[in-house]
Formats: structure tokens, C-alpha cells, sequence
């Protein structure tokens, strides 16, 4: 509950700014950015979370990792106060929460579409299409891929899911037969 509560808190001072200055789609997508670069090393999570390391050394990472996705001054200083609170821990829920707002204030909703598979291309246009059509609103879809499914597709619009898996079709058809 707190955690949550102090990223919204850091979430809506930087969306507040981004709003007054017209950025809202460009920082989400650079917060995005940074998100998954630290995501996606567990040497560079280690070193901005862990307390063992100094401020100074986490803001110098941040800095530097900032510089190298070119990222705005008030983002990048939102960074650096996280560096000297150590609240790194914080940047998913920050991040997340950031994305939530700006996709409410720019009219969109996201759409977590699953596959057994990869999705081709068109196939993957024409699910986003259909699920925009549905939600009426411009949708961003996020595919994954889970073997598990078998075949179909699980998409996902807020709390709305649409079952078309092989997965589930074959469960509804042994609950029936067992009935």
C-alpha cells in the first residue's frame, strides 16, 4: 500500500510537469525506456537498488544511463532524486503508473493479447483493430507468447478478456462431458 502510494505520488508530480509542457507521450515512452534497460540487467538493478552503494554512485548510473536515452531534464531529474533517496525500488510502480495516466490523458487503452504463438503481423493489426472497435478507443496491444494456450488467442482490455485458446476450449469441452 505504501509503496504504491509514494510511486503514484512521484508518478503524478512528473505527469503533472509533463502535461504543463505538452511532453506526456515522450516521457512515457523514455520512462518506458529506462524502465526496460534496468529490467533487463540485474548488474545495473543491483547497483541503483541496493543501499550498499552510495548515492553518489547511483546517480552517476543514472546519469549516465539518462544521457544515453537522451532523456528530458525533469525526467532525468526525477532519476536523480530517486538516486539520492534511494527509491529505485520504486521506478516499476512509478513507471507504470506514469503510463496509466498518460494513456487515460491521451485516449487509450492497453490490450494484452496472448498467443501460443508469435502473431504474424496482420494477424496481429487485425486483433488490435477488433479490440479497438470494441473498446472504442485506441488501443495498444502488448502481445506475449505462452506455448500453454496450445493455439487461439487470450486478449485482455482492462478487465474485459476475450478466450478464443485452444486451452480453454478444450476445458469448457471436458467440463461438459462430465456433466
Amino acid at each position: 500500500m505504501i509503496l504504491g502510494s509514494i510511486a503514484r505520488r512521484y508518478a503524478q508530480a512528473l505527469f503533472d510537469l509533463a502535461v504543463e509542457q505538452g511532453r506526456v507521450e515522450q516521457w512515457s515512452d523514455a520512462l518506458a525506456a529506462f524502465k526496460q534497460a534496468v529490467e533487463s540487467s540485474a548488474e545495473l538493478r543491483d547497483v541503483l537498488v541496493n543501499p550498499v552503494y552510495v548515492k553518489e554512485q547511483r546517480r552517476a548510473i543514472a546519469a549516465q544511463l539518462a544521457a544515453a536515452l537522451k532523456l528530458d531534464a525533469e525526467p532525468a531529474n526525477l532519476l536523480s532524486l530517486l538516486a539520492d533517496r534511494n527509491r529505485f525500488a520504486y521506478l516499476t510502480g512509478i513507471v507504470d503508473h506514469f503510463r496509466s495516466l498518460a494513456d487515460k490523458k491521451l485516449g487509450r487503452l492497453r490490450a494484452r493479447v496472448v498467443s501460443a504463438t508469435p502473431l504474424d503481423p496482420a494477424v496481429a493489426q487485425q486483433i488490435a483493430d477488433r479490440l479497438a472497435g470494441a473498446a472504442r478507443a485506441n488501443v495498444i496491444v502488448e502481445h506475449h507468447v505462452d506455448p500453454s494456450l496450445l493455439g487461439g488467442v487470450v486478449a485482455q482490455v482492462g478487465n474485459l478478456v476475450y478466450d478464443g485458446s485452444v486451452r480453454t476450449q478444450l476445458e469448457d469441452l471436458r467440463q461438459t462431458l462430465k456433466q
